[in-house]
């Protein structure tokens, strides 16, 4: 509010003579704007600076940093999901290769996805931005991602997302709340997947509670309010590295 009564006020320093009439003219003029700009988002593209370091993808996928800079091997259980991936395109080899993680990856809806890795190594309370909604052929499911790197699978390149998958929602919660409470238990190392992050939806909070009645922990679903909204008005995710 400030930034704008300031601008308002440089627009009219020089016209003394008719102060309030070309102050209303202009107040209308920018407000003219700004429904333009959001009705058709595409005839001023929102230009950013992006930080050095990240890897572009297609259709706004973009991992961001911290990387790690050179190859580790990963946990058996994580080297076993990703052997049984490697295995659907008839590659078959002893032991899974060791992996570059990166931290972060930017969605298209402007959310910035985390990782267990990252989030895990931070020396301060970190954000809680690992958990995310996927979209697969129509099904929503909801996980947790450990961390994110490239492959080369038949000379093509593929950015992949080692995720820890949320059970099934709470059958009689979703039911009576109108499918609008999503509950569902954590899984960890028994529910690993490897994904490609083009699958990923949108940034979600998983928030601990216990539900009277019933048995068990369970972690309930927030979802970030108006992201349709936040996406037309240019949603200004920080990409650059933290901590």
């Amino acid at each position: 509010m400030e930034r704008t009564i300031g601008n308002l006020a440089q627009e009219i320093y020089l016209h003394n003579a008719s102060v309030y009439a070309n102050l209303s003219q202009r107040a209308a003029r920018h407000c003219q704007v700004n429904a333009i700009k959001a009705i058709i988002p595409s005839i001023e593209p929102v230009q950013r600076e992006h930080p050095k370091g990240l890897q572009p993808l297609e259709n706004g996928y973009m991992l961001l940093q911290c990387r790690e800079q050179t190859a580790h091997p990963v946990h058996q259980c994580e080297a076993d999901v990703i052997l049984q991936y490697l295995s659907k395109y008839r590659i078959h080899i002893a032991t899974a290769p060791s992996v570059t993680r990166w931290a972060r990856l930017h969605l298209p809806n402007g959310q910035v996805a985390h990782s267990a890795w990252k989030e895990n190594r931070m020396s301060r309370q970190p954000q809680m931005a690992r958990n995310v909604k996927l979209l697969v052929d129509g099904d929503t499911s909801i996980t947790e991602v450990l961390f994110y790197f490239n492959m080369l699978i038949h000379r093509e390149n593929r950015a992949l997302a080692l995720i820890s998958e949320y059970g099934p929602p709470h059958a009689d919660l979703l039911q009576l709340s109108f499918q609008m409470v999503f509950v569902c238990c954590y899984r960890g190392d028994t529910s690993l997947k490897l994904i490609e992050v083009s699958v990923i939806h949108s940034v979600v909070a998983m928030v601990l509670h216990k539900f009277p009645g019933i048995d068990g922990t369970l972690f309930y679903m927030i979802e970030h309010p108006g992201l349709d909204v936040l996406k037309i008005g240019g949603m200004n995710k920080d990409l650059h590295d933290e901590d």
